[in-house]
């Protein structure tokens, strides 16, 4: 599963990267402001984008970390494993949770949405700007969660 996102990552930072190029060039004409708020929506989703490969390291240092749990316990019998392992479970769950939602936006995000009103395209970026700035806040915690759980091992 993990391979089949990896890949459908890299596919998905193509096609954004595609949609940068086109926005760079100029894009379709349309609306200055709904240009801008595509723009931003992207260089949010750009902002973001390149946490999911430290999240997927951080998750894999998590699965060795809890293989090794038993050995850590070895070097230090104080260390409350069950506790360790609650705590490294639920930042694993939060980490992969994030990537899903980024992956999830990705695939529903629609570049250039058809058959509505200027009106409605506009309310459109509007949402999407919401949305993944909202995932912006999530990536941020979830990074600093990451960074700090982390740092002890």
């Amino acid at each position: 599963m993990r391979k089949n996102m990896k890949s459908f990552l890299l596919a998905g930072t193509f096609v954004l990267s595609a949609l940068i190029f086109i926005v760079a060039c100029g894009g379709s004409g349309k609306d200055p402001e709904i240009q801008k708020l595509k723009e931003e929506t992207i260089a949010v989703h750009d902002e973001i984008m390149p946490q999911v490969a430290t999240f997927d390291r951080h998750t894999v240092k998590i699965d060795t970390i809890l293989i090794n749990l038993d050995s850590l316990y070895q070097a230090n019998p104080s260390l409350d494993t069950a506790g360790i392992r609650h705590e490294l479970a639920t930042l694993k769950d939060r980490l992969e949770s994030a990537t899903d939602q980024m992956m999830t936006w990705m695939m529903e995000f629609e570049d250039d949405p058809q058959g509505m009103s200027s009106e409605e395209v506009k309310a459109y970026y509007e949402s999407e700007l919401a949305k993944i700035t909202k995932m912006r806040d999530l990536f941020n915690d979830v990074s600093k969660e990451s960074a700090d759980k982390l740092a002890n091992y």
